[in-house]
């Protein structure tokens, strides 16, 4: 079992499924998101987690996001970018990393807010969906004002639960 924060923007992602049906594995684990605290395997108080998130959250009031330009990752990914509220999204990142998330921050990489378009193994795969992705001239806006602590079962198949939190502030 493991946990993880996300953020579904609230957007028409039909192009982006189009995308991701393709390309990304997880597209029936869950819908088009942006991750925020990465998945956390070990065993953690659900309690704790939940007052943690809450605490955090109520400092924040929803902000606007812009999904626009396509980069490949290190790890052989095609991300879509947010380009507008990005200082917001790894802000919001490095606070729900404090208390009891702080020792699972990942500092060996910076966080680059995103959503995942799909994996590629091979080079000519990549320039190929995104040449694909760039018809599809991927831009959109839309305000991050919930974000959901996720459940997921062990074998990365299944969420088993969600709960929505509300940026209220």
């Amino acid at each position: 079992m493991s946990y993880a924060i996300v953020h579904y923007p609230n957007i028409n992602t039909k192009d982006i499924n189009q995308i991701r049906q393709k390309y990304d594995p997880q597209v029936y684990l869950i819908k088009p998101h942006i991750t925020l605290v990465f998945p956390i395997i070990d065993s953690i108080n659900k309690n704790n987690l939940i007052l943690h998130i809450d605490n955090i959250l109520s400092k924040w009031k929803p902000f606007p996001i812009c999904l626009k330009g396509l980069q490949q990752s290190w790890d052989e990914y095609l991300f879509l970018m947010v380009e507008e509220g990005k200082v917001d999204m790894i802000e919001l990142h490095e606070e729900l990393y404090t208390g009891i998330l702080a020792k699972y921050c990942r500092d060996n990489f910076p966080f680059f807010p995103h959503l995942t378009l799909g994996i590629f193994t091979k080079n000519d795969q990549f320039l190929q969906v995104l040449e694909e992705a760039q018809q599809l001239n991927l831009n959109y806006r839309c305000f991050v004002d919930k974000v959901h602590l996720i459940n997921i079962a062990d074998e990365q198949r299944s969420i088993i639960w969600s709960k929505e939190f509300v940026l209220r502030n």
